[in-house]
């Protein structure tokens, strides 16, 4: 393997912050030029990304053995792939895959996962989005497929391309478990531009609103953020839970949704996120409503003694 000499712009370094569980796909645009289109992932210090990244490089450079050599054209530049309207939601440890040739090429992105959803089944975004790189006024545009099923409930699966119109979608995770299918694959069929779902010429609803909500969702709390006088205060501590106790109190006085547990490093929900809906009967750590729908629990006086502030 040879390391690929990226381009500097302005002098300055310009490319993706580091990250994991993205995807990549290769674009050949004409019989010269190609590009690698990178999208979402963990970025480091960020959490989960909507970015999308182009590599472009030429046929003729990439294949020069001496990268570094003047004039040869061979350094490759990274840049932010320009889109209009809605883009997808980040997300990290979904599919991608490429349909089509040239200007008419199509990037397709199946499922995936986002911290910022929560944990377990209600992280997965079960969607899927088309970009059309058929540029109109020199900017392309993503559309949302009008599909649904256990096909896209899911992450860290696999996806491949039978012709440019079908895609089949193979294992993967779908909060919970891993998916079982045995000899079974998912199968979905790509739409024609105009008949997939413009999200732009959608007015969004309730549901839609309330979901955006969540994709914005802050990075959670982390014991760094903690002011060092609560972390020394935590660490004296002989109480159970102390440290986990001292980031609830720091993010819900900032309002924050979820922090991370030091010990399991899972999200965990704060009271300011589980105020804003009903007992949802999962025996939450910081539950406002005393577990009231949590299946055989006894309550006491309209509270449970098992919560841990």
């Amino acid at each position: 393997l040879t390391t690929i000499i990226c381009g500097e712009e302005n002098n300055e370094c310009y490319w993706p912050s580091p990250r994991t569980d993205h995807t990549s796909v290769l674009w050949k645009r004409d019989e010269e030029y190609e590009s690698m289109l990178t999208f979402g992932g963990n970025v480091e210090g960020q959490g989960p990304s909507s970015e999308l990244w182009e590599l472009q490089f030429s046929t003729t450079a990439w294949n020069k053995t001496d990268i570094n050599a003047e004039n040869n054209n061979s350094y490759k530049q990274w840049g932010i792939f320009t889109v209009s309207g809605p883009k997808p939601p980040a997300r990290t440890s979904h599919t991608a895959a490429i349909a089509g040739t040239g200007m008419n090429s199509r990037m397709v992105i199946v499922g995936g996962t986002s911290s910022a959803l929560g944990a377990g089944q209600g992280s997965m975004l079960c969607d899927a989005w088309i970009l059309n790189l058929s540029q109109k006024d020199g900017v392309s545009s993503w559309l949302k497929l009008d599909w649904n099923g256990t096909g896209i409930d899911r992450c860290r699966h696999s996806m491949a391309l039978v012709d440019d119109d079908t895609v089949v979608v193979h294992g993967g995770y779908d909060g919970e478990v891993t998916v079982d299918e045995r000899v079974g694959v998912w199968q979905g069929t790509l739409p024609s531009a105009c008949k997939a779902k413009k999200m732009d010429s959608v007015p969004p609803t309730a549901e839609t609103k309330r979901l955006q909500d969540r994709w914005e969702a802050e990075i959670p709390v982390r014991v760094e953020d903690l002011p060092p006088d609560s972390v020394m205060k935590a660490k004296r501590s002989r109480l159970p839970g102390a440290m986990f106790k001292a980031l609830h109190r720091h993010a819900v006085s900032r309002n924050r949704d979820t922090y991370i547990d030091p010990d399991s490093g899972y999200s965990v929900f704060s009271q300011v996120y589980l105020k804003r809906r009903p007992c949802c009967g999962n025996a939450c750590r910081h539950c406002p409503h005393g577990h009231v729908n949590v299946p055989g629990n006894i309550q006491q006086n309209g509270s449970n003694k098992n919560l841990e502030w």
